[in-house]
């Protein structure tokens, strides 16, 4: 049986085999070739949606804790939207296997880290952990990849065995923010506290949006008699 293609459809193929065929593609709008020594295109170094976070301390990030838990600081990377070229990024990240957008962006926050007079560098870095299903198939855990990189820039090892996910948590949708923080929390488990006795822990995560799953891992930290926590994402939105 001959299958008829629509216009869209053929135009899709194309652009599946023109990237295959030239992967060195923005990693902002995977549309047009990037700039000489860059990972993103001209127009998407122009309009890339950085944050005055790692300035300000009163941010898109920190007022989602606010009266519930006390950071030392908190940030993100980029400002978050729907439709925008952040959520195309994070979107390649998560499940289209684009390792290397969570690598650059995590290089780009460490040097931001580093030029901050408002963070300090921490003794370690725990990543937001997923479940081992989603581990398995993704290859790899997103917010882990994100820290990793940062620790190379900042000379801080990121530890992913210190708060792991055990069981698989319910979905968030509908929920209201206290029930969000305990369903997540139901299913987080601190190992060995003794490490994150009095320590300043550097949580990371991808995106951040209502706070509740990063508010979990902070409650899982203070049960280990953390010292300080600071946290940092790719994203937020406000």
């Amino acid at each position: 049986m001959e299958v008829k293609l629509s216009l869209s459809d053929k135009f899709a193929i194309l652009r599946d085999i023109f990237h295959t065929l030239f992967p060195d593609l923005c990693l902002g709008c995977t549309k047009e070739p990037k700039a000489q020594k860059a990972a993103f295109c001209i127009n998407c170094l122009h309009n890339m949606p950085y944050t005055d976070h790692f300035t300000n301390k009163e941010n898109d990030v920190t007022k989602h804790f606010k009266g519930r838990i006390s950071l030392f600081h908190g940030a993100a990377l980029l400002g978050f939207r729907e439709g925008s070229i952040v959520k195309n990024m994070l979107h390649s990240f998560k499940y289209k296997k684009r390792k290397e957008i969570g690598e650059i962006l995590g290089e780009i926050a460490g040097k931001k880290f580093m030029e901050s007079s408002i963070f300090i560098i921490p003794d370690m870095i725990i990543p937001v952990p997923v479940h081992p299903k989603k581990v398995k198939t993704r290859g790899y855990n997103q917010s882990a990849v994100f820290g990793l990189a940062i620790g190379k820039v900042i000379g801080v090892k990121l530890r992913d065995d210190i708060i792991i996910k055990e069981k698989w948590s319910e979905s968030q949708t509908g929920k209201s923010r206290t029930a969000r923080v305990k369903n997540v929390n139901e299913v987080f488990v601190l190992k060995q506290p003794e490490l994150v006795f009095g320590k300043h822990i550097l949580l990371v995560d991808d995106v951040v949006t209502t706070g509740a799953t990063l508010e979990a891992c902070c409650l899982k930290l203070k049960e280990g008699n953390v010292g300080k926590i600071s946290v940092l994402s790719i994203a937020a939105a406000k």
